[in-house]
């Protein structure tokens, strides 16, 4: 790599479109959080790694991410906490100036029936899912419209797209999320910031693998292998497949493309 004038010539500009960037995603000590931070690291950014409590994981993710030559950094916070999220801000800011691309990935999505659901369970889903994004997205949206240039992306899920049996928390949070999205995108989008949500579909090799199956298998037998029998592409998704889509919508070549939807789903069919 070379650079021209103290600037990144137009070589090295094509190849790391995302050089001089700083990202940000929360929740991103495994699965796609982990892998989103890879992607958006070889894009050239700059990669704050976020976790709440898995510290070990945040430092393997920022080793493997030296190990690429990516330069990352680890920053511990529960992002569903408003507070926190003040004080993270006043961190990164006080360290990088600002935040260009916050990738709003911090999530759960326990399984429930509604007439067991709890008000404890209800918040806490709601506010690990949704509220997380909007006390991220507040804190970091001013210094986008001061350097006049964003990327914000959400990751949200089928559940608030279709409905998701025994999800009733989840399905709402993310549906929210999808409402954020939109109206983040219509007020900031003057300021040449984007915002767009990306749906997930069914994973392979995601953490809560297991749970997931055991437990809808559980409450109605069947349900999990019926679900991926809906995939036209006829295999689960990858945390990779979840990051190229994230790659393109924090990329220059998305430049006009906010308030979207982009469903990484192997074609899946909401029926």
């Amino acid at each position: 790599m070379t650079k021209s004038h103290g600037f990144w010539s137009a070589e090295v500009a094509q190849e790391l479109p995302l050089a001089g960037k700083v990202a940000l995603v929360t929740g991103s000590g495994r699965n796609i959080g982990a892998a989103v931070a890879g992607r958006l690291g070889r894009m050239g950014a700059k990669v704050v790694v976020n976790v709440r409590a898995s510290i070990d994981e945040g430092k393997a993710v920022c080793a493997s991410l030296g190990e690429q030559g990516i330069d990352s950094t680890l920053r511990v916070a529960d992002v569903s906490d408003s507070a926190q999220v003040r004080e993270l801000g006043d961190d990164l800011i006080a360290s990088f100036g600002r935040v260009d691309v916050l990738v709003n990935n911090v999530g759960i999505s326990p399984m429930m029936p509604i007439t067991e659901t709890t008000d404890d369970f209800w918040h806490l889903v709601l506010n690990t899912s949704l509220s997380s994004a909007f006390f991220c997205t507040r804190a970091f949206a001013p210094g986008m419209i001061e350097a006049r240039w964003g990327r914000i992306i959400n990751i949200g899920g089928v559940a608030g797209i279709r409905g998701t049996k025994f999800k009733t928390a989840n399905a709402a949070a993310k549906a929210g999320l999808s409402g954020l999205t939109r109206s983040t995108a219509n007020e900031l989008g003057e300021f040449g910031i984007t915002c767009n949500f990306v749906g997930p579909g069914h994973l392979e090799r995601v953490h809560e693998r297991k749970y997931y199956k055991d437990e809808s298998d559980t409450l109605d037998p069947g349900f999990s292998d019926r679900w991926a029998a809906m995939i036209p592409r006829k295999r689960l998704g990858t945390a990779d497949d979840v990051a190229s889509g994230c790659a393109f919508l924090a990329s220059p070549d998305a430049d006009y493309v906010t308030g979207q939807t982009l469903l990484v789903n192997g074609g899946m069919f909401f029926t």
